[in-house]
């Protein structure tokens, strides 16, 4: 029913509330459209997150399957092909709301915008705060080779033992070196590239370069270095790697020693760097695995070797100088197809390659030791 009044407007029975509704519809549906453009931002953030990093398995996606399935998780999971993992659920909430950059400086920047720029080395070393000290950067904290550097790898390493050679020459030894993360470098590369680079000459199959000159030009084995690309597909880098091996060994059978050359991952540079003879080299640690079908010999092999490095260097390996991976490796790390193999971290990622070079000089002549005996 329609009511006119004098003044000419017009109502609807109810107008007031219906208008009052209509408006809280409004807001209602403002409110679902907020929420779900907030959800796709994290999502796009979160993807982006996981994208940045170069991951085996999307160890992120496995956690949260597991989280909200659990029967997946006690079915189907593997924990042994997320054993490199560095990424997980946890770290990526963390970055996608911007947790993992909370620090005191920071807090105390945003509420007093005198501080703001404090700890960001472009801004702060323009001395815009005139009572503090201009900010300078640290020469050590620049990774570069100088000419000391390339003077130490030129040089005769204190390692070496002259006498050796006439005694292994006319053994005919047999050395394979290869990588199945061919693209691990070291602190030169940077955190920006993930410390992975196909520059050789700063990742770990230039390490293997030298380890392999050391071996043939001072001792007289023979080797074989191997620097097949394995990790352009990091989720199946495992798989290449054993094809490699096994081609090998089917045209050549089976090696005096196979050395699968790594690189590890660390925060803290003192874990994995010794002084010895005056020089700073990248330490040294083993890894087996418990589902390789030679396990005994694989670990005999890694605790021989440690033992010889400890003795003739103490302090060049690392304080856990075998690490045992217990739940089993990605295809037992392609163990099971020697006696003679063995993986073989050489320092990590905030270590400089110069420094992992001169640990390989080191290592040639443990490896000498080593068939001497």
């Amino acid at each position: 029913m329609e009511r006119y009044y004098s003044n000419n407007f017009k109502f609807n029975r109810g107008g007031p509330i219906n208008n009052l509704r209509a408006r809280g519809k409004t807001k209602f549906s403002i409110g679902y459209i907020v929420m779900i453009l907030i959800v796709i931002f994290l999502a796009f953030r979160a993807f982006n997150v996981i994208n940045s990093y170069s991951e085996r398995g999307a160890l992120p996606y496995v956690q949260l399957l597991n989280f909200s399935m659990p029967v997946v998780e006690t079915t189907v999971y593997d924990e042994s092909v997320h054993y490199e993992s560095k990424l997980t659920l946890k770290k990526v909430i963390a970055e996608t709301l911007g947790l993992t950059k909370i620090s005191t400086s920071s807090i105390i920047g945003n509420e007093i915008s005198l501080f703001k720029n404090i700890g960001n080395p472009e801004v702060t070393s323009k001395s815009s705060i005139p009572f503090l000290s201009r900010y300078e950067v640290s020469e050590n904290s620049i990774a570069k080779v100088t000419e000391e550097d390339l003077a130490q790898l030129n040089a005769v390493s204190e390692a070496f033992d002259p006498n050796l050679k006439a005694i292994l020459e006319p053994l005919n030894i047999k050395v394979l070196i290869y990588h199945t993360h061919s693209h691990e470098g070291y602190a030169e590369i940077g955190s920006d590239a993930r410390w992975n680079t196909d520059n050789e000459d700063i990742n770990v199959i230039g390490v293997g370069d030298v380890l392999a000159k050391e071996l043939e030009e001072g001792y007289g084995i023979t080797v074989i270095h191997d620097k097949t690309i394995h990790d352009n597909n990091y989720t199946v880098c495992y798989d290449r790697s054993q094809e490699t091996l096994q081609n090998y060994l089917n045209e050549y059978g089976d090696f005096d020693l196979i050395i699968d050359l790594h690189r590890d991952s660390v925060e803290d540079k003192n874990l994995v760097t010794a002084n010895i003879n005056g020089q700073d080299l990248a330490r040294i640690m083993f890894v087996t695995s418990v589902n390789s079908s030679r396990l005994e010999a694989n670990t005999a092999l890694a605790s021989s070797l440690a033992g010889i490095t400890n003795n003739l260097f103490p302090g060049l390996m690392r304080n856990k100088d075998i690490f045992h991976y217990e739940i089993g490796g990605i295809n037992g790390f392609n163990m099971s197809l020697s006696d003679n193999i063995v993986v073989w971290e050489v320092g990590a990622n905030v270590n400089t390659s110069v420094e992992a070079k001169l640990s390989a000089k080191y290592m040639a002549r443990v490896i000498a030791e080593y068939f001497k005996e």
